[in-house]
């Protein structure tokens, strides 16, 4: 008898240290969750411990992911447009082939993103608390959004792909495109060579530290922040320009861009609730408050473009205030009364990841689907 109680009593301690390290590791792994954000599932390196996140790779899903990619660019490339705008008319070529796809896993630069989406409030709540003129005019921006991806998602593979991101869509996470010059590009004025070191380029700052708001330009037509677009051809006008460049004060009807190799990132941004705009906005460094009111100190700001309606005049609400703010700045397709070819999106903070690097080609003719499936 006292043999049988003294094994029950051991046996009892054992599982009573088994639940115990249970428990302390489900523990661990909780507060870890918030100390370092998990990293989406599907990535390759990313550690088993809650509390590390110093790794980063270049994971090559070129195989898997191409033909998604590709497909992605082709119905978000509009043709008919390239070549027209300020920003785009050097463009020659009409397409783009899909060459490379890596996935950026840098856990740092996750852990930063992750935070901060955390930190903005869901649409939801923040809509709650807006007059009702600004409650359906972001309503109406967000289903804009919507009906653009509704758009896409008409094709099985990306809805699928897109899907498997695990977006996060009670915050306004979307996958949009950023173009930047990296190693090679060239000054379409002096022919010079910008960026020849690959270690030393915009793409490559990218991939290491990510977006950087406070490196734009505060004469940006809405201001300091890290802009992005719907569309990849509007992207691919910031991708920077390659191998013929012309001779100094050529006009740009000599330049060739068809045969160029660039690069686009395909990004989570998190929108948050955009305020949506069809004014420039000069000068800006973080997005008005949920009451409309602008920063105090636009006003006394003349540094603005040469088209651009100076602040006093805009007929927008400038002061000092502790509302919440909207999230982000979204623009609409007329801009101080002047028709946009294409919707920016603008973020100032860090609100954004560049997950998928898509290297391409600029082509002059649509590239024939390759005739297989992609497989995630």
């Amino acid at each position: 008898m006292v043999e049988d109680e003294r094994h029950f009593a051991l046996m009892l301690d054992v599982g009573l240290c088994l639940m115990t390290l249970v428990a302390l590791g489900s523990i661990s792994f909780i507060v870890g969750g918030w100390v370092k954000p998990r990293a989406p599932g599907y990535w390759t390196h990313r550690p088993w411990s809650p509390f590390r996140d110093h790794y980063y790779s270049e994971v090559d899903v070129t195989e898997e992911l191409r033909d998604i990619v590709q497909q992605l660019f082709d119905l978000c490339t509009q043709s008919e447009n390239m070549g027209q705008g300020e920003d785009g008319k050097w463009v020659s070529h009409r397409s783009f082939r899909v060459t490379q796809v890596h996935r950026i896993e840098n856990g740092p630069l996750w852990s930063s993103y992750a935070t901060t989406k955390k930190s903005i409030p869901k649409c939801q709540a923040s809509l709650k608390e807006m007059s009702a003129a600004l409650r359906k005019r972001t309503e109406d921006a967000i289903q804009e959004l919507d009906m653009e991806d509704e758009k896409l998602h008409g094709a099985a593979m990306i809805k699928d792909f897109v899907k498997s991101l695990g977006l996060d869509r009670k915050r306004n996470e979307r996958l949009l495109f950023h173009g930047s010059p990296g190693q090679g590009a060239v000054n379409l004025n002096t022919g010079e060579v910008i960026f020849p070191e690959k270690d030393k380029n915009p793409v490559y700052a990218i991939k290491q530290s990510g977006f950087d708001d406070r490196l734009s330009s505060v004469r940006g037509m809405y201001g300091s922040g890290v802009y992005f677009a719907q569309k990849a051809c509007k992207a691919d006008q910031y991708a920077g320009q390659y191998h013929w460049p012309p001779p100094p004060g050529s006009p740009f009807n000599y330049y060739c861009s068809v045969g160029q190799k660039a690069t686009i990132f395909l990004s989570r941004v998190v929108l948050g609730c955009p305020y949506k705009t069809e004014l420039s906005l000069e000068q800006l460094r973080r997005p008005p408050c949920i009451e409309g009111h602008f920063d105090l100190n636009l006003l006394w700001n003349e540094d603005l473009r040469p088209t651009s309606t100076p602040w006093r005049l805009k007929g927008v609400p400038c002061c000092i205030c502790s509302h919440q703010r909207f999230d982000s700045v979204m623009a609409g397709l007329s801009i101080d009364m002047r028709e946009k070819l294409y919707r920016e999106f603008v973020v100032y903070d860090k609100q954004c990841y560049p997950e998928f690097c898509v290297t391409y080609e600029r082509c002059r003719a649509p590239v024939p689907a390759r005739g297989r499936s992609s497989r995630r």
